[in-house]
């Protein structure tokens, strides 16, 4: 029977990138996001691979969707092997001061409280077969500071901190709990940031940015850099509570 993978958060960006990857290895993989159009168009682009691909609709902000979607997995499949956290929520850019409460709770209700209340689902459908891996995306901003983007930080600090929690909690029951530590990946996000930054009202310092020059490797990150990694934890027997940065270098010398 094949193994089923869930992708959260792969509508567009790296989410398809990871849901491509999985489906490219033989997994029976779920697209899952809010957007039913650009899902479906992610599960068209795998089903033109040969491989199976379906979608399911998420909302992180809601606790009843979650619950939802993983009833609905476990229903239709039996099973969930590998389950993957990558869904992003908007970086704004503002001085911790100024940032509005509404754009704190947007950033946390699905960065930490959707991500978390996620790993449970999965953990406890993943439990009665005592196997199975989770993948959450953090950041390398989840080791280190993003000046004005406290609160996205903050919340990718915590996503490490859950994942290394967990991981210790159930290694003895066969479930592998992971995260991954992505650089800078050109996506529809990241270019919403690109925006942000170069506004005429933005602070001086964060038009000056030059994120480039952080990269040695030459390059920023593509979506099939994070999937190739996200097929390396799925694999692994014998790693879990780790953190994989996946950034070409970006944090190999230079302060972030």
């Amino acid at each position: 029977m094949p193994k089923i993978a869930l992708v959260i958060g792969a509508t567009s960006g790296i989410g398809r990138g990871v849901a491509i990857a999985l489906a490219s290895k033989g997994y029976t993989t779920i697209v899952s996001g809010r957007d039913a159009t650009k899902g479906n168009e992610v599960v068209k682009e795998i089903q033109e691979l040969g491989a199976i691909a379906a979608f399911l609709p998420v909302d992180l902000k809601k606790r009843q969707s979650i619950k939802d979607l993983h009833a609905n997995i476990i229903s239709t499949y039996g099973q969930l092997d590998v389950a993957v956290n990558c869904a992003g929520a908007a970086i704004h850019l503002k001085k911790t001061a100024d940032m509005s409460e509404a754009d704190i709770d947007s950033t946390f209700a699905v960065q930490i409280t959707g991500f978390y209340l996620s790993m449970q689902a999965q953990l406890k459908a993943m439990l009665p077969n005592k196997s199975g891996h989770i993948i959450n995306f953090s950041s390398i901003y989840g080791s280190n500071g993003f000046p004005f983007g406290s609160a996205i930080s903050a919340s990718k600090h915590a996503v490490i901190g859950m994942t290394k929690s967990a991981a210790i909690e159930y290694a003895a029951e066969g479930i592998h709990i992971n995260a991954i530590a992505p650089g800078l990946v050109p996506t529809e996000m990241v270019a919403a940031l690109g925006t942000e930054m170069s506004a005429p009202d933005a602070d001086p310092r964060v038009k000056a940015m030059d994120m480039a020059k952080f990269y040695p490797s030459g390059r920023f990150g593509q979506p099939e850099d994070i999937g190739k990694a996200v097929l390396y934890l799925a694999e692994q027997d014998w790693v879990t509570g780790t953190v994989l940065t996946v950034d070409g270098g970006a944090t190999a010398g230079h302060n972030l």
